[in-house]
């Protein structure tokens, strides 16, 4: 029986695909010179932000690209990223149901508990795991597991919901039911790549899973 939901969030729970986008163009014109490659920054949507940079811009020094980085999306977050549609809807039938929610994601803490507040979910999650908590990050199962543990809560009875490969393999990995965010245009290849049950078309279509 699944009594516990975990979401992935960026490209999960909000959309800020674009504004991540907008700010890899940004330290890619000012360190390198050059246009990104937008496919290839889509690819790494998931992993730590510190491990792409430090592969991509190891020629800098990290705190000056992650630095400047950060400060573009800082001005730009509250009016450039926005909840997918029906997510605070399912999130507050989720919670009416007794259903135990929470974060594992590859973000900072700092920058989801922020997102959290801004959009009013905070009180929702009963654990919120971010890249600072864990040694080994996802596709790896640590996030997961931590997560699970921390709702006192099982596997077995878990979904978690995410949008990437990393998503789909860290569930695998973790042996909790994977669940697609499918609104993004590599959701099909991903579902057939891993065999995924479940897909939603729009996070409301969780409540049919939990029935």
């Amino acid at each position: 029986m699944i009594d516990t939901v975990i979401f992935d969030f960026d490209g999960t729970l909000a959309d800020t695909n674009q504004l991540i986008i907008n700010s890899f163009r940004h330290i890619y014109r000012k360190f390198h010179d050059s246009e990104c490659n937008e496919d290839y920054v889509l690819s790494t949507f998931g992993e730590p932000l510190e491990l792409t940079l430090r592969r991509d811009f190891k020629d800098f020094r990290y705190e000056d690209v992650v630095g400047s980085y950060r400060a573009y999306q800082v001005e730009r977050f509250e009016k450039e990223v926005f909840l997918y549609d029906t997510v605070k809807e399912t999130i507050e039938y989720l919670s009416n149901k007794n259903i135990k929610t929470g974060i594992a994601t590859s973000r900072l803490k700092s920058s989801t508990i922020t997102a959290l507040n801004n959009f009013g979910l905070d009180k929702y999650f009963q654990a919120v795991i971010t890249a600072d908590d864990v040694g080994r990050h996802k596709p790896d199962k640590e996030p997961l597991i931590k997560t699970i543990n921390e709702l006192k809560s099982t596997a077995a009875n878990t979904l978690f919901v995410g949008d990437s490969k990393f998503d789909m393999e860290c569930a695998i990995n973790a042996k909790a039911t994977p669940v697609l965010a499918g609104w993004h245009k590599n959701s099909e290849e991903l579902a057939e790549k891993y065999g995924i049950k479940y897909i939603l078309n729009k996070m409301w279509d969780l409540t049919e899973i939990i029935k």
